[in-house]
């Protein structure tokens, strides 16, 4: 079995053998160092709670000190574990690695410095499910607005500590899996940019066309060279053939202003009952809004078992209901309720559809601006937003290049999504030994790392 706190406490956990009981205290310190106006540099980097989720740094701000909010005083070093004392369970934590100088994080955050432990086995003891419950629990014994404990309880936490090589060889193991993790989530993040580069040459920027215009060469396989005019016409004429202005100004020549209605085929989300909302993972996935909203693709939590209205797999993903025009894209097929929608251009073509969804960010934010209490957009706006049509061939030609982008981008999805779960399951074993690293490494192995 694995440990708790409870089972510590009553001294019914058999420790291993050559493993000790200490406190964080003997082996960290909590928040050694902190930053004044005295020796305060100009600018910092400052790491809020927001910006960190379970061991992701998503954000990361550069400010003037003079700027920075009261809160900004915990200075960051390398090899520091960041967690958040407010609502313990939402996992806000990180381990940093060699950040840049003058990084600082907010006072919401214990930071943690290891002085005679590994590093990273301590990050992971205080990350784990029951270090997080036992901390969960303390904070939600305080009577606050917000479930909180003070930094002294990490200090004061007792620590199953391994002799110092297997620690090394446990962190080790759970790193591998975070790193692939994270090599995975900047590929996706580099094909996801190749393949919006492109499309953004080709459909908004027009840099082909341009180029054959001026008489260059577009830098294109021939055939595809070929789908390009060599020039531009007026979007709208008037009834004497002559140009008048429009949304879409001067376009291709013989690519067609459209609308979304016309290109694409809409799905509008409706909610279902609410008794058949579920976290047990019965029925579809379930959307409601853009709260789940990934990088790429959204997070299942909450679960339909009587769906009204589905997305396929590789549909596109819009908030259309506060705020307005977020993207994903959906993993596997879903339940979409009034916050989104499902949206395919009538090619079937995934990639276009996503890439293109894209470009509307100007025209959403219209949409949440004009919002009377929260930024909306029904089916008949939507369908009714400007498009320009550069015809079926090129649509195809452009879906060939991004679709292998995109099958790239949800393998290495996947693959991370198996690597957490292992991850998930070998933590608590490990690092109350349960597990022993000879076992672990056979898993590893096996998943590929």
């Amino acid at each position: 079995m694995g440990f708790d706190y409870q089972s510590l406490a009553l001294g019914q956990f058999q420790m291993p053998d050559g493993w000790k009981l200490t406190s964080i205290q003997e082996v960290a310190k909590v928040n050694e160092k902190a930053i004044t106006p005295k020796i305060a540099p100009s600018h910092i980097r400052y790491i809020d709670i927001a910006s960190v989720d379970k061991g992701k740094l998503l954000d990361i701000q550069e400010i003037p000190f003079k700027k920075a909010p009261s809160r900004a005083r915990r200075v960051v070093r390398d090899n520091d574990s960041l967690i958040s004392t407010v609502r313990p369970n939402l996992e806000h934590y990180l381990f940093v690695k060699e950040p840049e100088p003058n990084t600082i994080a907010s006072t919401g955050f214990a930071v943690v410095s290891a002085k005679a432990v590994d590093p990273r086995f301590l990050y992971y003891y205080m990350t784990s499910k029951p270090f997080t419950a036992y901390l969960t629990q303390i904070a939600e014994s305080h009577t606050s607005a917000y479930p909180a404990f003070n930094p002294d309880v990490i200090e004061q936490a007792e620590l199953i500590l391994p002799k110092d090589d297997e620690q090394r060889a446990i962190a080790h193991i759970l790193g591998s899996l975070d790193d692939k993790v994270e090599l995975n989530r900047r590929m996706n993040q580099t094909l996801e940019a190749m393949a919006r580069g492109i499309f953004k040459s080709w459909f908004v920027d027009f840099d082909p066309v341009r180029a054959k215009a001026e008489g260059g060469d577009p830098g294109l396989p021939d055939d595809i060279a070929a789908l390009f005019p060599d020039s531009f016409e007026p979007a709208c004429r008037d009834a004497r053939g002559a140009g008048r202005d429009s949304e879409l100004g001067e376009i291709p020549k013989g690519w067609n202003p459209s609308t979304i209605g016309s290109e694409f085929n809409l799905t509008m989300g409706q909610s279902p009952p609410g008794k058949s909302y579920n976290e047990t993972g019965n029925g579809l996935p379930f959307f409601q809004g853009r709260r789940d909203f990934g990088f790429r693709y959204p997070s299942n939590r909450v679960y339909c078992s009587a769906p009204q209205r589905l997305a396929d797999h590789g549909d596109t993903l819009v908030s259309v209901r506060a705020p307005v025009g977020d993207i994903n894209m959906a993993i596997e097929r879903c339940c979409i309720g009034r916050g989104v929608a499902g949206i395919r251009h009538k090619s079937r073509s995934r990639s276009y559809t996503y890439y293109a969804m894209h470009t509307l960010s100007d025209r959403f934010v219209r949409f949440e601006a004009e919002g009377t209490v929260f930024g909306a957009i029904n089916k008949k706006q939507f369908e009714e937003l400007r498009w320009l049509s550069p015809g079926e061939n090129l649509v195809s030609d452009f879906e060939k290049i991004a679709y292998a982008f995109d099958e790239q981008i949800e393998r290495n999805t996947n693959e991370s999504t198996t690597l957490k779960t292992l991850r998930n399951m070998l933590l608590p074993k490990l690092i109350s030994g349960e597990l022993r690293v000879p076992d672990a490494e056979k898993f590893v192995e096996e998943a590929g790392v």
